[in-house]
């Protein structure tokens, strides 16, 4: 199976590659076509109507046209879609929503078509084209693939909603899928626990030589649970069980698992004793150890979630790692080509795209750049437009313009604009943070002055700096205060809540201030940035500073529910 899955990657890729030399030499040619192309095709649109797509024959047209958009603009066309309207934003039909986190307690909901699926699934099978060139046996043994549930429910028009991930897993060759460790449907246990563990019993019953998931946090999470639990892992391999608890079909069925797992399961005693030789070797079952023949990992390296890259060294030792590309549930947009760096090729064929420099972006009229005009080592915001329906849509992320691919811009994802703060991909909004807020003093008999959150990326948890104005019982403070305000968080960002229930994030941690910290901040900052009159508190910051140190009355933590 690895030669040919090789052989078919290589042919495959010799097409794909041949159309990213002829664009990446002429962007602006490629940019210009792709744009009104896909203009042509949904003037009949509501959206097309509306902003008269029929009229607009240049790139300059485009922008005096159509306004720059963020989600909440396009919401009530996108409810439309929900409940099965059609031609509202493509004449495409919409097959599927990816879902993610919004600005506010509500998930965003991103329309998919089957054409932009299509363009996902050729930018994958690049990457793959592309990595195997570097890494020619990375398909000799099994694939470890890992990713969130293409399928998680249904709108009312029966328009089903996932995640980007697990819809790009689709995409790929059917060739490739059979390759898996791990049939699609482990993405469907609910309980997270349960599911890294069966990730871990199949995975470990397997020579792996390639993973890809996107969050380096999953594959942390992953051998930590292995570890947890290894020897229940060798026992069920050796038995074919899918645990000691789970030996038949009835079982697997009360405690919600896919049946089609059932079928993967066979006696390996062969296995088994390897990786008992490996555990009485070491004392871990540890993956360095279990799977000698991997070749190559496929993660995020940038951004902030690149911190937790360094940790996969620990685990799976000195592997080769490549960023699997810039993606967001609104689309797919780089294509990396080397190992050990987060930039990417821009995929001209994927989206159309539009730049405005990091000085201007709070610009009442900012300039506006193409692909073809970005500088080597400046920061852009970036706009996309493409296939979903998307037009001129702000995905409120600054990139960093790492050089070029012939004339095309090499780029990497850098932070989040505004009020967003971010550990493991859940992109926390003040918004989440003041309705979590507002839950506590809505619920409880507690007034919070003031607060400041900052992320502690090393401990995967969020700080909260409270400056509490109220007299509240410590038993509250201690026993109730932290799971009360880890539960709004969760029910503010779905994306926070599925990192929480995954244990890529710990319970947050909250400071009590003391009187004077407000004080102080203010004639901190009036002493190194800016006059009292300008003065603006910062509700989050990307560290704690010493000043908010120096203030912290005492701190309450919790101990369980750490990884």
């Amino acid at each position: 199976m690895g030669v040919l899955l090789s052989s078919v990657i290589r042919v495959a890729g010799l097409l794909d590659r041949g159309a990213l030399e002829r664009h990446a030499r002429h962007p602006g040619q490629a940019q210009k076509e792709f744009l009104l192309r896909l203009l042509k095709n949904n003037q009949i649109t509501q959206y097309g109507k509306k902003y008269s797509f029929s009229s607009i024959s240049s790139e300059r047209d485009f922008r005096s046209h159509l306004p720059v958009v963020e989600y909440a603009d396009i919401e009530p066309y996108i409810g439309q879609i929900k409940i099965g309207v059609g031609n509202v934003l493509t004449t495409d039909p919409v097959f599927m929503f990816n879902m993610t986190s919004g600005t506010t307690a509500g998930p965003k909901y991103i329309p998919v078509t089957r054409r932009s699926q299509k363009r996902a699934g050729r930018l994958m099978r690049l990457w793959l084209s592309h990595a195997l060139s570097g890494h020619p046996a990375m398909f000799e043994q099994s694939i470890l693939s890992i990713t969130g549930s293409a399928m998680e429910g249904s709108c009312s028009s029966g328009i089903p909603y996932g995640s980007a991930s697990g819809m790009i897993d689709h995409a790929l060759p059917a060739i490739l899928r059979r390759s898996f460790a791990t049939p699609a449907s482990v993405s469907e246990i609910a309980d997270y626990d349960f599911r890294y563990y069966v990730l871990g019993r199949l995975a470990y019953g397997k020579r792996i030589s390639f993973i890809a998931t996107p969050n380096p946090l999953t594959l942390i999470s992953l051998a930590k649970t292995a570890i947890a639990r290894q020897e229940e892992v060798i026992r069920s391999i050796h038995n074919g069980w899918l645990s000691n608890l789970l030996q038949s079909e009835t079982n697997y069925i009360k405690a919600g698992i896919p049946a089609s797992l059932i079928s993967s399961l066979k006696p390996d005693r062969k296995r088994a004793a390897f990786l008992e030789k490996m555990v009485e070797r070491s004392g871990r079952l540890l993956p360095v150890d279990c799977w000698p023949e991997l070749k190559l990992v496929g993660c995020w390296l940038g951004g902030s979630i690149g911190f937790y890259t360094g940790a996969i060294v620990q685990y799976y030792g000195k592997v080769a790692l490549r960023d699997i590309g810039y993606m967001a549930s609104e689309g797919c947009i780089t294509l990396p080509v080397e190992d050990s760096v987060p930039a990417g090729i821009l995929a001209l064929e994927n989206n159309y795209y539009e730049f405005i420099p990091e000085s201007q972006i709070d610009s009442t009229h900012p300039e506006i750049l193409t692909a073809c005009e970005l500088e080597a080592g400046k920061c852009y915001k970036i706009l996309l437009t493409n296939e979903n329906g998307l037009y001129r849509y702000d995905l409120n992320d600054i990139v960093k313009v790492d050089g070029l691919f012939h004339r095309t811009p090499v780029i990497s994802f850098l932070r989040k604009t505004g009020n967003f703060l971010n550990i493991a991909g859940e992109k926390l909004h003040l918004n989440h943070c003041l309705s979590a807020i507002d839950k506590l003093q809505s619920d409880f008999p507690i007034e919070i002055h003031q607060f400041r959150i900052a992320p502690d990326s090393a401990n995967q948890r969020y700080e909260f700096f409270f400056d509490i104005r109220s007299v509240v019982p410590d038993k509250f403070l201690h026993e109730v205060l932290v799971v009360a305000l880890d539960e709004a968080l969760c029910a503010a960002n779905i994306e926070y809540d599925s990192r929480r229930n995954s244990k890529r994030i710990n319970f947050p941690r909250i400071h009590v201030m003391d009187s004077m910290w407000e004080a102080d901040v203010r004639k901190e900052h009036g002493r190194f940035r800016q006059h009292d009159a300008q003065y603006k508190w910062l509700p989050l910051s990307a560290d704690k500073s010493e000043v908010d140190t120096r203030h912290i009355n005492y701190t309450i933590e919790l101990k369980r529910g750490h990884l």
